[in-house]
């Protein structure tokens, strides 16, 4: 209790603005860090996301939020991470540069997200897998099996981008709609796959967003059975499409 007591003490003189030096208990890894004195579990202050960095000034970064593994829900929103400076306690985010992907621990002051400078609050993303110290013995897991790691408390993944991705209709003999809530405009590439696995269509946007959807014209298309894959910020989703009709 005495230790837990401490280590959120500094986090909380971190988040206080107050000029100090900081001083931290010794917590070498991610899943350590976010279950650190709570049987396991991730404190009820954090918030943990999966984002892509996506602007950055001399004070804070702005990340979107591409999937909520724990706390507050911002799949698809950006949030802004201050930058602190050491003695605060607040990671100074001197690294995080516009276009990588992080996993982070983060704790929201005001409107504002803090990463503590205690213990290890980030982990980077590239290639589709998650790197540095994750847990005891463990550097290297595929993103997708993030969630599942043994001994990070109770994460829950399947809300990702792909989750605010919309394809209407599914059963058509003309346009289909690829639309998203998402408010920030992102990159997003639609390829399209025949029953025997055949590229019939492909096309790049590179500004979507909830007020700029995607018409996919299927109607000169033969009638059959399609698949519509969506990548997005390294996230994919596919989506089954029925076209009835003769050409």
């Amino acid at each position: 209790m005495k230790k837990n007591f401490t280590l959120l003490l500094f986090a909380l003189l971190g988040y206080s603005g107050i000029s100090h030096a900081c001083s931290c208990i010794y917590i070498p890894t991610f899943c350590e860090t976010i279950t650190y004195g709570n049987n396991g579990q991730i404190a009820d202050y954090l918030s943990v996301y999966a984002g892509t960095v996506s602007a950055a000034t001399d004070s804070e970064i702005e990340l979107l939020v591409q999937e909520t593994y724990f706390g507050e829900f911002n799949t698809g929103q950006t949030i802004r991470l201050a930058k602190g400076f050491g003695a605060d306690c607040v990671l100074e985010l001197s690294n995080f540069a516009v276009g990588d992907t992080y996993i982070i621990a983060a704790n929201k002051h005001e409107n504002t997200w803090r990463l503590s400078a205690c213990g290890i609050t980030f982990l980077k993303v590239q290639n589709g897998e998650v790197i540095g110290p994750i847990a005891p013995g463990v550097s290297r897991v595929s993103l997708a099996e993030f969630v599942s790691e043994a001994n990070c408390g109770n994460l829950t993944g399947g809300n990702g981008l792909g989750f605010l991705l919309k394809v209407n209709p599914t059963l058509t003999s003309g346009d289909v709609n690829i639309s998203t809530s998402l408010e920030v405009a992102v990159p997003i590439q639609v390829t399209v796959f025949d029953a025997a696995g055949r590229l019939v269509h492909q096309a790049k946007e590179s500004a979507f967003t909830e007020n700029k959807p995607i018409v996919l014209d299927m109607e000169a298309w033969a009638a059959g059975m399609y698949f519509v894959r969506m990548d997005l910020l390294g996230q994919r989703k596919t989506v089954k499409v029925v076209k009835v009709g003769a050409r």
